[in-house]
């Protein structure tokens, strides 16, 4: 014959009475603690600033745009009192931007302005002469450039083609005419 086990029987703790009489409350049963894996790290997105202007601390300082990013140029020129047979400057505006955003911290070394193709009777080209340079500091530039050595400019259409380089190794290009009358 098989022998039958029977099932211990867990003896159930009844509560002690009170002084008045009365049973206490059973203990309530202790939190579950949840391992420090399991808690999910917080992420920028989700950590809280304080809400005054006085308190806020970045989180992440991040720059702007990837050193390898395009700048883009925008280009106008004007002949402003530069004419046939005088060495009057000629104006370039330039706006530059990366990734949509004004780049404001160029300076003239950054600039490199390059004349292609000869206008008859002129003796030299307005090429690496930049003769005044501002920095609008809203991503816009202003220069002015006239022939080398003194030569007077002639009549035509001047092409020419501005190239940028900054510290970031960011770089842009465009060409650009100044007409000359």
């Amino acid at each position: 014959m098989a022998s039958k086990t029977l099932p211990k029987k867990t003896a159930v703790k009844k509560p002690t009475p009170t002084a008045k009489g009365k049973p206490a409350k059973p203990e309530a049963p202790a939190p579950k603690t949840v391992p420090a894996a399991a808690k999910p790290n917080p992420t920028p997105e989700r950590i809280e600033t304080p809400s005054t202007p006085a308190q806020v601390t970045p989180l992440l300082t991040v720059k702007a745009t990837p050193p390898t990013a395009a700048l883009t140029l925008s280009i106008q020129t004007s002949q402003g009192n530069a004419s046939n047979g005088n060495t009057h400057p000629a104006n370039i505006l330039v706006v530059v931007t990366c990734a949509g955003a004004p780049v404001v911290e160029l300076n003239q070394d950054h600039f490199t302005l390059m004349e292609h193709f000869e206008v008859p009777g002129q003796t030299a080209p307005f090429s690496n002469n930049i003769i005044s340079f501002r920095n609008a500091g809203t991503g816009a530039y202003l220069l002015q450039t006239r022939p080398i050595n003194g030569s007077p400019w002639r009549s035509g259409h001047h092409l020419g083609q501005l190239l940028i380089c900054d510290e970031d190794e960011r770089q842009g290009q465009a060409v650009f005419k100044i007409i000359i009358r």
